[in-house]
């Protein structure tokens, strides 16, 4: 796989990546911030990141951090750096239908065939997440294993996730709002559709795919 993925992709020989949230971003190098672009078709992402992303988190909407490759010269010194990612979280929560049949005589007793009540699963949202035109596509090899640089940012933000809740706040799974072109990715990255009986709450993004990523053990019972 690495070989063929050599073939058909660029490479990035040198990746250095360093996160800083969006106001040291904006505070430190504007001008770079100005320069992201998310492809042709996807200016909203790139708008988002300069005009809208602060008051998602002044309304408490999502918390947002920004993906630097910096370059470095012999000395170990930096001269430059470029927006690979940006990426936002929320907290959410995932609903679903908990559905156990009752035997004959309880179903008789309370007239209702199950026993059904709506519970939640605790999740962390990515509500955005966006690559750097310049670095989709583009291909990283780290310790044998060769990855597009989209998939090593997406294993740091699980990485991140498993952190916070070990540390700062429990939840059970990742949650995202997928579109089309890039579900694939997600599900190559551990994510699965909503099962039968989940019912993610509305918002502005609900005509995508929702997915979503259990990071602790999740118990639901749905009997038919």
């Amino acid at each position: 796989m690495a070989k063929e993925n050599k073939k058909k992709y660029k490479h990035i020989e040198s990746f250095n990546p360093d996160v800083l949230s969006l106001e040291q971003s904006h505070q430190d190098f504007s001008y770079e911030m100005r320069l992201f672009d998310a492809g042709k078709g996807y200016e909203n992402f790139n708008d988002f990141l300069n005009e809208e992303a602060f008051g998602y988190k002044d309304f408490g909407e999502g918390v947002t951090y920004v993906v630097w490759n910096v370059v470095y010269d012999r000395n170990h010194n930096e001269i430059g750096r470029d927006v690979v990612s940006y990426y936002t979280l929320a907290t959410t929560a995932i609903p679903y239908e908990d559905r156990i049949r009752l035997d004959e005589d309880e179903a008789n007793k309370v007239g209702e065939a199950y026993d059904t009540k709506i519970c939640g699963i605790s999740a962390l949202e990515i509500k955005m997440f966006a690559v750097n035109s310049k670095y989709q596509d583009v291909f990283f090899e780290y310790e044998g294993e060769n990855l597009p640089l989209s998939a090593w940012i997406m294993r740091s933000i699980i990485d991140y996730a498993h952190t916070l809740q070990n540390q700062v706040i429990g939840f059970k799974a990742l949650f995202l709002h997928s579109l089309p072109e890039a579900e694939n990715f997600y599900r190559e990255n551990g994510f699965n559709v909503m099962e039968k009986n989940m019912q993610p709450l509305h918002c502005v993004d609900s005509e995508y795919k929702a997915m979503y990523l259990a990071l602790k053990e999740v118990h639901m019972n749905y009997d038919k």
